[in-house]
């Protein structure tokens, strides 16, 4: 298992990137999937669950960044026609936009199909990274460095909520959601006390988030809240960026009115699976209509570009806990190193 320095390594400052999840896919008779780097050594490679540890020659070997299955590996595979097929399988799938059917599932099925990688970095680096907004969120700083009590709400979907994080779904190595991930990084680099309240319910979007920001944020009082929809409301219910951007707007209003004191960072979601009908619409317009809101007091944490630059050097299908929007244990960590890097200074 990883420690928690380890876990919350952040991927695009580490010589060492530790367990980068991977998802096999047979093609022409190789399972093969990229790393986002070049490994120099490979330090490990287990099941995502830690419950097996595979052996280079064995069960795989490395050609620059490519992980390949050898003919009698270990490894877990899918199979092209298993990800996408033409007949429907009832609560197995959603429908593609070229009129077939792609694999779906939650839970921890991905989970339990998906590898742990961990290696020595070569070379390269991500396109994007973020940036300390210590001087956009100067209370919260402030309290965190003067080992003041801090409060933390977060505030969004199913993505906040932690679906399909293996510690959610009670299964090895019991990962929890980001928002808790960030807690203990806040705790651990400040030592103060931090309590972070997650109010997240899965399927929801902005209008619900208007209509409860009083009871499930402005109420308790945060010294920070951290406002994450979108993902929803790109997609079947298709807010353009203009109303995404006023309905964020109005839940912030709402909770400064209960909560004058407030600090907020406010998230641009990540991408679905942008090959099904009906999840994806406006996500990727969502951080542009955020920015212009950014001022002392609000910071931007932009989910989208931070997974942007991971899809310029891995799939989808390697950081997806469901094969449609929510992230993978590897992603989730991800989420928490965004938001850490933005309240920790380096």
């Amino acid at each position: 298992m990883l420690t928690f320095e380890q876990l919350l390594q952040p991927v695009w400052d580490a010589e060492i990137i530790y367990d980068e999840a991977l998802t096999f896919v047979k093609k022409e008779a190789k399972a093969q999937a990229p790393l986002m780097f070049e490994p120099a050594q490979i330090l490990s490679i287990t099941s995502a669950d830690k419950t097996v540890t595979y052996e280079e020659g064995r069960d795989y070997t490395v050609d620059g960044n490519l992980i390949t299955l050898t003919d009698d590996s270990r490894m877990f595979f899918f199979t092209e026609e298993e990800m996408i097929f033409d007949t429907a399988v009832p609560g197995k799938c959603f429908p593609t936009k070229d009129g077939r059917f792609s694999l779906f599932s939650e839970g921890h099925f991905f989970h339990d199909r998906q590898i742990a990688v961990t290696y020595l970095k070569k070379s390269g680096e991500l396109s994007w990274k973020p940036e300390y907004a210590g001087a956009l969120l100067p209370r919260t700083i402030s309290k965190l460095k003067n080992k003041e009590n801090v409060k933390i709400v977060l505030y969004g979907d199913s993505i906040s909520a932690g679906a399909n994080a293996s510690g959610v779904m009670l299964t090895t190595p019991f990962l929890p959601t980001f928002g808790a991930l960030l807690g203990e990084q806040l705790r651990r680099h400040y030592d103060t006390s931090v309590e972070v309240i997650n109010t997240a319910v899965g399927g929801m979007a902005t209008r619900w988030g208007i209509e409860n920001a009083i009871v499930r944020a402005g109420d308790y009082k945060p010294d920070l809240c951290i406002i994450a929809f979108g993902m929803n409301d790109g997609g079947a219910r298709g807010l353009n960026s203009e109303q995404f951007g006023s309905n964020i707007a109005k839940i912030k209003e709402l909770i400064l009115e209960a909560s004058p004191e407030t600090e907020f960072i406010l998230c641009a979601t990540t991408m679905p699976n942008t090959i099904l009908q009906g999840f994806y619409g406006y996500q990727d317009t969502y951080y542009d209509v955020l920015k212009p809101m950014e001022c002392t007091g609000t910071a931007i944490a932009s989910f989208y570009h931070m997974q942007k630059a991971l899809l310029e050097k891995k799939r989808f299908i390697d950081m997806t806990g469901n094969n449609v929007n929510h992230p993978n244990d590897f992603m989730i960590r991800c989420h928490a190193a965004l938001l850490s890097s933005m309240l920790i200074q380096q």
